[in-house]
């Protein structure tokens, strides 16, 4: 019991990895719901009418004038399909008498266009009595075979009714407006043709000739009436769609208080209960551990974080398996079918992700190349692993600001290893000594994963971290460090050399730096070095401690002053560079010439 709280309360995985699919449904969801495609969305969405069915309303008067047009529309369709039906049978009669196969064919296909056209009349005359009702949903479908892509449309079909209905009346009104641009450019041929033939039928003096010419121009004359009707019909259509057509405010109005009272609510039901069972499982690692006041923090191991990731994706299960259920005990066959094409599309798309995934969460459960604890390079510096997570924490205490976080992903080519306790983690800290390779001395002032400052001279001189790291820094303070100086004395102290002066020199430069540094100095080395072109040199190396790395400089020139003091004092000659010029035979011969 007390294991469970160490194990879930120590780590847990960016939700990030495992919230995508729930929180990609959840806002997909919301888009088709706040969408105003499926504003007027009802429960079940009803089949898109040809014409709304939709009671005449308005004053009296309005509507007297309205249903007055409607019974003239009626009569002239019914006198219509009377008139082609008369029509109808005279061609049968002539049909039966006709001589040549070409006439009968010829009469056949005018039977057969009468025949269509007295169907759409009657389908326009139900449809303008029935007040553009849709018949066709009362006519039974045969039983087509089971095919899964006809299935699935059927799934995503009430979204794309949705869809399709917000821009119906729109596109209604477009449409119609093409039609009566066509049927008037078609009236105008008529009439063109009308005309033509009244201006032939005036000339003509045959009977035979003249009752053809009249029969095609009656033919044409019903011509002319059925696009009028048809013009008119179309006329009332775009007037009842307008009326109609609302605001965009109405629209908004309305839409928003459908969301409220339909869709919406039963969204926003889903996404409390599903932030619920969230938000609940979340919270039971940390009752359970306060309920058994474990202080103690336990190593993490493999198994606990494996637990700790499968803990987390169990919630993410039953968090959409709340989500699901809701959608399905609303009767929300739109929002459940989304949210099912939602997960399989997630699912289908994370077969691409899925070794990268795998892999990062390896590196969660701490047994990929990146380990917690362990030393990692980045951009040069060395960092320590504080936390494997999908925004990893590394951690440098020697900078200012030594904290990155670096996505998961940026640490799946990297390597990292133990740390040996005695190895630095950067070579300088703040308000140390320096000695670079260019031979840049000063106090570092700021280091950070960026830059590092440097005072040298006065000024205060700034390197990137990586150029900082790249001069190879001495650290004067840590380390302490070494100084050495060549001195040398005239060759008439040759005698004494080799025995007295080292010694004489190593008491006085000893005295001189304890005087000045107190317990700054470490050791003296003086020794002969060589025997020089014009002096017996020595060399005098002292090491210093950290505590004088701020008088870098000060210690050449006390050891320097020492040694001169020694030479004034025991009457030593400190030699300088002589150059001694040898005349040769060259230089009489000019000097007798110009004699």
């Amino acid at each position: 019991m007390r294991a469970f709280p160490a194990v879930f309360s120590h780590h847990r995985p960016h939700l990030a990895l495992i919230l995508v699919p729930t929180l990609a449904l959840l806002f997909a969801l919301t888009l088709v719901c706040a969408s105003p495609s499926v504003l007027f969305a009802q429960q079940e969405p009803a089949p898109a009418p040809v014409l709304p069915a939709t009671p005449l309303t308005g004053s009296a008067q309005d509507l007297d004038e309205r249903l007055d047009a409607v019974r003239s529309q009626l009569a002239n369709i019914a006198q219509s399909i009377q008139e082609r039906r008369r029509h109808l049978d005279d061609l049968r009669i002539d049909m039966a008498e006709a001589q040549t196969a070409s006439e009968r064919a010829e009469m056949e296909m005018e039977i057969e266009e009468l025949e269509r056209l007295i169907q759409a009349s009657r389908s326009t005359f139900e449809s303008v009595a029935t007040g553009g009702v849709d018949s066709s949903i009362f006519r039974e479908q045969p039983e087509q075979p089971f095919d899964w892509q006809q299935q699935l449309f059927e799934v995503i079909e009430p979204f794309l009714d949705q869809l399709k209905q917000f821009t119906e009346t729109p596109r209604n009104i477009e449409r119609i407006n093409r039609a009566v641009a066509q049927d008037q450019a078609r009236l105008n041929v008529v009439n063109r043709a009308l005309v033509n033939i009244a201006n032939v039928i005036a000339g003509v003096d045959d009977e035979h000739l003249l009752g053809r010419l009249q029969a095609l121009e009656k033919s044409w004359l019903q011509r002319k009436s059925d696009l009028e009707l048809e013009i008119n019909l179309q006329q009332l259509q775009l007037q009842e769609l307008r009326e109609e057509q609302k605001t965009f405010w109405d629209m908004l109005h309305q839409g928003m208080l459908s969301f409220v009272q339909g869709r919406g609510l039963i969204l926003i039901i889903a996404v409390l209960v599903t932030g619920g069972v969230w938000f609940l499982l979340q919270a039971l690692p940390k009752v359970v551990r306060r309920k058994s006041n474990d202080q103690v923090v336990l190593k993490r191991k493999p198994y606990s974080r494996l637990m700790t990731v499968g803990y987390q994706v169990l919630c993410v299960l039953a968090a959409l398996a709340a989500l699901l259920l809701m959608l399905y005990v609303s009767g929300d066959w739109l929002l459940l079918g989304l949210a099912m094409i939602i997960l399989i599309l997630v699912v289908l798309g994370s077969r691409t992700y899925l070794p990268r995934f795998m892999n990062e969460v390896r590196m969660l459960l701490d047994m990929g190349p990146v380990r917690e604890g362990e030393r990692i390079v980045v951009n040069g510096i060395p960092w320590e692993v504080k936390s494997l997570n999908y925004f990893s924490i590394l951690v440098n205490k020697e900078l200012q600001g030594g904290m990155l976080r670096v996505p998961l992903s940026d640490l799946a080519s990297q390597i990292s290893r133990p740390d040996d306790p005695e190895e630095p983690w950067f070579p300088t800290r703040k308000d140390d000594y320096v000695m670079l390779s260019d031979g840049t001395y000063g106090q570092v002032l700021l280091q950070t994963p960026e830059v590092v400052q440097v005072k040298h001279v006065g000024s205060v001189r700034t390197f990137s971290t990586g150029s900082f790291l790249g001069a190879s820094p001495r650290n004067l303070t840590r380390d302490g460090f070494g100084y050495a100086v060549t001195f040398g004395i005239d060759y008439q102290h040759q005698a004494i050399c080799l025995e007295e002066v080292p010694g004489i020199f190593d008491a006085a430069v000893t005295d001189a730096l304890k005087a000045s540094f107190n317990d700054g100095l470490e050791s003296v080395l003086v020794d002969f070095k060589e025997a020089g072109a014009s002096s017996l040199d020595y060399l005098i190396y002292v090491m210093m401690n950290g505590k004088a790395a701020d008088s870098y400089w000060a210690v050449g020139r006390i050891i320097q002053q020492s040694c001169v003091r020694v030479c004034n004092e025991r009457g030593w000659i400190i030699p300088f560079t002589q150059l001694t010029v040898h005349q040769g035979d060259g230089f009489e011969a000019l000097r007798t010439a110009r004699s």
